[in-house]
């Protein structure tokens, strides 16, 4: 039995509270960390734009195309670890 126990609604909403929080963490730890990378790749295309070299679509598809591999293995590696937390 975990240590976690659930017999009433508080429990429940106390286990709810604690992922939205670790939910929340995560993003906003995401945000901070892309914020320099954004800004410096906007100065990049804004001065490849004007220069003629591509227009905004492949830009954008060559940035979501290379952003695929990480989208899905780093959810599911936080709920593999949180499954071993007790949040099951």
């Amino acid at each position: 039995m975990s240590t976690l126990c659930r017999e009433n609604a508080n429990d429940l909403r106390i286990v709810i509270g604690a992922m939205y929080a670790a939910v929340l963490f995560v993003g906003i730890n995401n945000c901070s960390t892309v914020q320099p990378v954004v800004s410096i790749e906007r100065t990049v295309f804004y001065r490849e734009r004007a220069a003629g070299m591509y227009s905004a679509m492949p830009y954008a598809i060559a940035q979501v195309s290379g952003e695929l591999p990480t989208f899905f293995p780093k959810p599911l590696w936080y709920c593999y670890l949180n499954l071993f937390m007790g949040y099951t």
